[in-house]
């Protein structure tokens, strides 16, 4: 079963931080029901959580990517 975590990040960097997330095989897929938003959300594989958690202090320094509470509105999968 996958984990999901969500952060807000800058409209801009939205690709980036997809490209750099997707960019390791398997760890995470990135979600922007809405880009226009600003929110994301990482459905982390199974057993990743900490090479996940390396990767999203490296963006929070990069891109200022901020973990949040999943919104209320999140549409479901």
């Amino acid at each position: 079963m996958s984990t999901s975590r969500f952060f807000r990040v800058p409209l801009g960097e939205i690709g980036y931080v997809r490209a750099i997330v997707e960019g390791y095989d398997g760890l995470a897929v990135v979600r922007a029901p809405d880009a226009k938003r600003g929110e994301i959300e990482w459905l982390i594989g199974e057993g990743l959580e900490e090479e996940a958690d390396a990767v999203v202090r490296r963006l929070e320094r990069e891109c200022g990517l901020i973990e949040i509470a999943r919104p209320i509105d999140w549409p479901a999968c």
